[in-house]
């Protein structure tokens, strides 16, 4: 038994897992599908009121907290606009650049 020795055979015994893993991906999937929203629909008057926020917000450097949509769920960023992007449609708060297509809300603080 000294001369015994033992040979792994590393991750072919994890093989017959390798299925369950898969098979959790997929229902963690599942899952977060289940919790996925749509993006809202913003009326017309809902948007000017989001246009006229972001004006005023710009123009004066208040902090706000822009609520937007990614992704199936909708996210906050609080800070000051630090500029704007027309023609891309882009606002840019601090570091992060959103486009305004997915603003949702803005709270003015």
């Amino acid at each position: 038994m000294d001369n015994y020795l033992y040979r792994d055979r590393k991750m072919m015994k994890w093989m017959p897992f390798n299925a369950l893993l898969e098979q959790g991906d997929h229902l963690s999937e599942l899952l977060r599908g289940r919790t996925r929203i749509d993006m809202p629909v913003l009326s017309p008057d809902q948007e000017a009121e989001l246009n006229y926020k972001l004006e005023v917000s710009y123009l004066f450097k208040n902090e706000i907290i822009l609520r937007y949509y990614e992704d199936g769920s909708i996210h906050e960023i609080q800070g000051v606009i630090v500029r704007t992007d027309i023609m891309n449609k882009l606002i840019f708060i601090d570091k992060y650049a959103l486009s305004a297509n997915q603003i949702v809300d803005i709270e003015v603080l």
